[in-house]
């Protein structure tokens, strides 16, 4: 009895030291057999398909979206290049009936800058023959002999489409009472080559633009033998 007594304090320390090891052990299965878990999801064939659906639907919307943006700010860069070079032509036009016909780019787009008549949001370039806008940089070409305007855009990014090339033909002397405005539209963003002012259309097109239709832009015949 007294031995059972002096061995009951040993007798004890033992069953815990044995409870421990057990638990964890068992711990140690049930980690073993939580991270041997096969991650792999399988999923339906129709909701697969449906996935990729909605893929597909999300790529065509970002190409809508990048293509009516690119879009948008071509017919902006197309109306900013048509008022100017209406402006141009109006101020050439006014000039000319008062026997001041500007004699050079320069002269001619700052008479029109001096006379009010740069269009909203376009300011010129150290009195050159360039314009900025938002959306790009603008040319003004002009033919002295025959007050001939020519406008080119080049947008600022990818984004703001292709160059454009604005002719006013040259003011008639003939029974011609409209003059068509006609626009030229780069048919590709990158490596193009900017046509020499007035030169002839197969030239322009020989050079990768292409004519577009232009409404609405014709200006009224101007005799300057008056």
């Amino acid at each position: 009895m007294m031995d059972l007594r002096h061995k009951l304090p040993l007798i004890t320390a033992a069953v815990i030291v044995t409870l421990i090891m057990g638990t964890r052990f068992v711990s140690s299965l049930l980690t073993n057999d939580i991270g041997g878990v096969d991650p792999r999801i399988t999923l339906p064939p129709n909701q697969v398909q449906e996935i990729r659906e909605r893929q597909r639907r999300q790529q065509v919307q970002a190409f809508a979206s990048v293509s009516e943006g690119e879009v948008s700010r071509t017919e902006e860069r197309i109306r900013e290049a048509t008022a100017l070079a209406l402006a141009a032509s109006l101020f050439a036009a006014t000039e000319s009936l008062a026997h001041r016909i500007p004699v050079s780019d320069q002269a001619l787009l700052s008479g029109v800058k001096k006379a009010g008549l740069l269009p909203p949001g376009m300011q010129q370039i150290d009195n050159s023959v360039l314009v900025t806008s938002d959306r790009g940089t603008l040319q003004v070409r002009y033919l002295p002999e025959t007050l001939g305007i020519e406008v080119v855009s080049v947008g600022r990014e990818r984004t703001d489409g292709p160059a454009l090339l604005l002719r006013v033909p040259s003011m008639s002397t003939g029974n011609d009472d409209t003059r068509d405005v006609v626009l030229y539209m780069a048919t590709r963003l990158d490596e193009i080559t900017i046509p020499k002012p007035f030169v002839s259309e197969a030239q322009i097109i020989a050079l990768g633009f292409a004519p577009e239709p232009l409404r609405a832009a014709t200006l009224p015949s101007v005799d300057t033998a008056k």
